[in-house]
């Protein structure tokens, strides 16, 4: 057993030179332990998309006739890869995850005061007309000219309160933009017949897809193995006695693709689509 160690040692530093790593297959018995050898390797895809959307604000088509400037009416939707990665080994960090902001319909506008029943344009109107009084406040408060008792952490609190009611409003008329953030991870063992795998689907405007929606461009893991080289290998002939079956791995290149794209690249051995060789164990 000792030989066949000290001859394993010198194989894998014979093939140094090429980046090859060499292992025994098959059935095989070791230290006494019945032993299965059936080496493979396996690929990890992290992708992290950002999603951005749009909604325009319920008094939006008042924006030019009471603030002077024109809003969006159009809601949309943008969606970007902004990473990708492979990688041999299942990354130990946890999947990213950025929740959107929360966009809710507030239940009692700031600029309501009382009960009384208002059309859409008269709602827009108050909006309005509290935003220019808010700035009208702000701009007394920083000047003195309002609230000689208001100052140190009062007049702090003052003008978040002001800011807060204002941005409220203003997002009445202009909308809001709500970011987020995901990354998604697939992990592929190859086998040896097959040489291209798409892991998922993306779509502008939408994000990832699963592999069911054709509507999206196939995110691919491409692998192309490259045949090491053996000739310094001592192979078995009919001569040899011991024989001992062995699997060399094939330097492959491996790239992530959307569509025509190109997201990342990565070289790594891969026992899936090595050579298997027969060497003397002397």
């Amino acid at each position: 057993m000792k030989k066949i160690l000290a001859f394993i040692v010198t194989l894998t530093l014979a093939t140094t030179l090429s980046a090859q790593s060499l292992v025994r297959t098959g059935f095989y018995m070791e230290n006494g332990n019945p032993v299965i050898s059936n080496p493979q390797n396996s690929v990890t895809v992290s992708i992290t998309v950002e999603k951005r959307s749009f909604i325009p604000g319920q008094f939006a088509r008042y924006a030019q006739k009471m603030l002077g400037v024109r809003a969006s009416l159009a809601e949309r939707t943008e969606t970007s890869i902004v990473a990708a990665e492979l990688s041999e080994q299942i990354p130990s960090g946890e999947l990213v995850k950025v929740e959107p902001q929360t966009v809710e319909g507030i239940e009692l506008p700031p600029f309501r005061f009382d009960n009384r029943a208002m059309s859409a344009e008269q709602q827009a109107q108050a909006a309005a007309d509290m935003i220019f009084s808010l700035r009208r406040q702000r701009k007394e408060l920083i000047s003195g000219d309002a609230g000689e008792n208001v100052f140190g952490a009062g007049l702090k609190a003052a003008l978040e309160y002001i800011e807060k009611t204002e941005k409220q409003c203003l997002d009445m008329f202009y909308g809001t933009n709500v970011r987020s953030v995901e990354q998604y991870r697939y992990t592929i063992t190859p086998t040896a017949s097959e040489k291209n795998y798409i892991v998922c689907r993306y779509r502008e405007g939408v994000g990832i897809l699963p592999l069911s929606d054709f509507s999206g461009d196939p995110i691919m893991v491409i692998i192309t193995p490259t045949d090491g080289d053996t000739s310094s290998l001592p192979f078995a002939t009919e001569k040899d006695k011991v024989r001992t079956e062995f699997l060399v791995a094939a330097t492959c290149d491996i790239e992530l693709l959307c569509g025509t794209d190109s997201l990342a690249t990565l070289q790594m051995e891969m026992f899936q689509y090595g050579k298997k060789v027969v060497l003397s164990v002397k």
